[in-house]
């Protein structure tokens, strides 16, 4: 169909472009912003092409790759040219990709599964809380202690492990 072979094509282009991002060093930032780029125009084609009923999900997800593709370019060029700033924009634009992507998956979990789906809320709790247990341990407690850090860069630090067990709980949802 129409669809697969849209979604061969754009497989063959992102594999290849990803090849010419680890073969030559100088196309790196250039590439891998294409490749952010067509991630979220590929998300928005789905969206116009199927016209899915609640649309919003799908536009949260291609707002959170286009701002993890604009954190990623910034990172990119900053890391090249220029001196790193601690925080930097870079965070901004990363930290604010978590709240995009839960809600874009939690309303596709929402619209698919039904309002009531209290085994599948509980099966994403017992999973995120065993991978918690961990992460709490080993990454947020010795950072919230860490000496020498701004109030800032301990906000950052502490909000990136915790944006991904958010993450984890909605994927595993």
């Amino acid at each position: 169909t129409r669809t697969h072979r849209s979604m061969t094509a754009y497989t063959v282009v992102v594999a290849g472009l990803t090849c010419v991002s680890m073969t030559l060093a100088d196309a790196h930032v250039v590439v891998e912003a294409l490749i952010g780029l067509g991630s979220a125009a590929a998300v928005l084609t789905g969206v116009r092409l199927h016209r899915p009923a609640r649309g919003w999900p799908w536009l949260a997800l291609a707002a959170g790759l286009l701002v993890f593709t604009a954190g990623d370019t910034y990172y990119d060029v900053q890391d090249q040219y220029f001196r790193a700033l601690d925080p930097s924009p870079v965070d901004a634009c990363y930290l604010a990709v978590y709240p995009l992507f839960a809600a874009g998956l939690s309303g596709l979990v929402r619209y698919s599964c039904g309002r009531r789906d209290l085994p599948g809320l509980l099966d994403a709790l017992i999973v995120t809380a065993g991978l918690g247990l961990p992460v709490w341990i080993y990454l947020v407690q010795p950072l919230a202690s860490l000496d020498g850090l701004t109030w800032q860069q301990r906000a950052i630090s502490l909000a990136y492990p915790l944006g991904d067990l958010l993450l984890l709980a909605m994927l595993v949802r």
